[in-house]
């Protein structure tokens, strides 16, 4: 088994701390609600306190401690709040590698990523600790967080990047992504800390996020948007973010009355919410709306222009390549579809389908950011810095990109992938569903909405369905619309007809006494 010469992540501790010193009297960032700041001393000594905590984690409880600078991994999952910039510069700095995954992640789905990726310790905000292990307390450098320590049967300690199926992690690996295989276990991205560079240096030029800007972040830092975008803007330069740690309406208000200048993250939802609580008040600070995750309609970034003086940019990227394109255009309005142009070096050719769109196929990037490959199993549509994409596209006279569909089953819930498989399986296990098909459909805010459709026995409810749903899968992969049907259906070649299942849910929902009415959510935004 190879073991690493040295840390391959330190190089992003000290990029950061590079960059903060550069301008040392700005703060770190700001934090909404509350308005707390952290400076950089302060950022510091932190650090140095939680390294303190983290290497010696489990030694409290009796569990094998965990052996820093030989590239474990450790999962995070964390609001945007205070200790996670405190968590992730100190898992740098002590060679550990970060298994960047989502805030609202249930316990069932914190369970299956313990057994899949095997981490020495997760780092987690809310207790949802799975069964078997033990927690502590991470002191005042790390409050807020707490360590989770799974317990390993036989193993005096942990294997350094030693993954359920026996994979060892790529020595050069930074952190590690989440997406979904195709049958909806998790698996994971491997970026190098050179990768994570380069895309930074990609998405700050072509966008012009400057070292002096301030950018206002409500989405998820753990995801692949925020994360790219603001904390690699955050290592590479110095650009300093305020970071809401829920995206809401009154906190954007608060974050864009500050002075300038202001960039926004954030998706097409969140860009609706804000036009509707704005009002009539001025943002002067403002001076760049950047928009990821879904769908951007041109409606909203002219109304976002009629109303605030400029236009929402649209960005296009995925997990396993980063960025790929961004609006340069003079008004910033483009037709519903289109992602820009191509950020530099970035290569991509368009892979015809069979019986699709001509003129239109699956996208394939290449780039030095395209990421290592996947863990635990690997395969060939992302490998030796080529990514074959699931979304179809097109390329115009003008070198645009337009997006035209999915080539997979995949669902975009504001820029989060939601594989229908994760959702059927669960539904299946309810008593009573006999049959069942979840896929997505559009939806102007989030992109798409997560949908299903069941045969089922007469006593199974929408609110039981839900129930069941709850406890095992983040909110925004809970279905928005359920339908019950006495048969699933089909085409005249046996496969599910997705054409009527759509028009199942454009109508306007029925609301017998067994049909309850699935209660609303709000989704979190996100990308790529």
């Amino acid at each position: 088994m190879r073991r690493m010469s040295g840390p391959a992540t330190r190089a992003l501790h000290d990029r950061l701390l590079a960059s903060l010193a550069s301008s040392p009297k700005r703060e770190v960032a700001r934090f909404l609600p509350g308005g707390r700041s952290l400076d950089l001393d302060t950022f510091e000594r932190r650090i140095l306190g939680a390294e303190r905590r983290v290497v010696r984690v489990g030694t409290p409880s009796g569990r094998p401690t965990a052996v820093p600078d030989i590239g474990q991994l450790v999962l995070l999952s964390s609001r945007n709040i205070e200790p996670y910039l405190v968590a992730i510069a100190t898992l740098w700095k002590r060679g550990f590698v970060p298994i960047l995954a989502d805030a609202d992640l249930a316990r069932a789905e914190i369970a299956d990523l313990v057994r899949t990726f095997r981490p020495a310790f997760c780092l987690l905000d809310r207790r949802v600790d799975p069964e078997g292990g033990d927690a502590e307390d991470l002191g005042d450098s790390l409050t807020g967080l707490h360590a989770f320590i799974p317990a390993r049967r036989g193993a005096a300690r942990p294997v350094s990047g030693l993954l359920a199926n026996g994979t060892v992690l790529h020595g050069d690996a930074a952190v590690v992504r989440l997406t979904s295989g195709s049958t909806g276990r998790p698996r994971g991205i491997l970026a190098t800390a050179g990768q994570l560079l380069a895309d930074a240096r990609h998405i700050t030029s072509a966008v012009g996020i400057r070292p002096a800007d301030t950018i206002v972040c409500a989405i998820p830092l753990g995801h692949a948007y925020g994360f790219g975008h603001v904390l690699m803007s955050l290592v590479l330069q110095g650009s300093r973010p305020i970071l809401l740690e829920q995206p809401l309406p009154a906190l954007l208000l608060e974050a864009l009355s500050g002075p300038g200048p202001l960039v926004l993250t954030g998706t097409p939802y969140l860009f609706s919410l804000l036009l509707q609580a704005a009002g009539r008040k001025k943002l002067k600070g403002l001076r760049l709306c950047l928009s990821a995750g879904a769908p951007l309609p041109a409606e909203l970034s002219r109304a976002c222009k009629n109303r605030l003086g400029l236009p929402i940019r649209t960005f296009y990227g995925a997990s396993e390549c980063g960025g790929v394109s961004y609006d340069r255009s003079r008004d910033g309005i483009l037709p519903d579809g289109c992602v820009g142009t191509f950020l530099p070096g970035v290569n991509v050719t368009v892979r015809a389908e069979r019986g699709g769109e001509e003129g239109a196929g699956r996208l394939c990037v290449q780039s030095d950011v395209v990421a290592l490959g996947y863990v635990p199993e690997g395969s060939p549509e992302l490998s030796a810095g080529r990514f074959v994409t699931g979304d179809l596209g097109r390329i115009d006279a003008e070198g645009r990109l337009h997006l035209v569909g999915r080539a997979d089953r995949m669902i975009n819930v504001g820029g989060r992938k939601v594989n229908p498989a994760e959702i059927e399986a669960v539904l299946r296990e309810v008593p009573g569903v006999r049959q069942d098909v979840v896929f997505g459909a559009p939806d102007r805010h989030r992109g798409q909405i997560v949908c299903a459709c069941l045969v089922a026995a007469r006593g199974v409810t929408r609110e039981a369905l839900l129930m069941a749903c709850a406890p095992r899968l983040a909110q925004f992969k809970l279905p928005r619309r359920i339908e019950f049907v006495e048969r699933i259906p089909v085409s005249p070649r046996g496969k599910t007809d997705r054409k009527s299942l759509l028009g199942l849910v454009a109508r306007p929902p029925d609301a017998p006494a067994r049909r309850p009415q699935s209660p609303r959510f709000t989704a979190s935004p996100h990308t790529s």
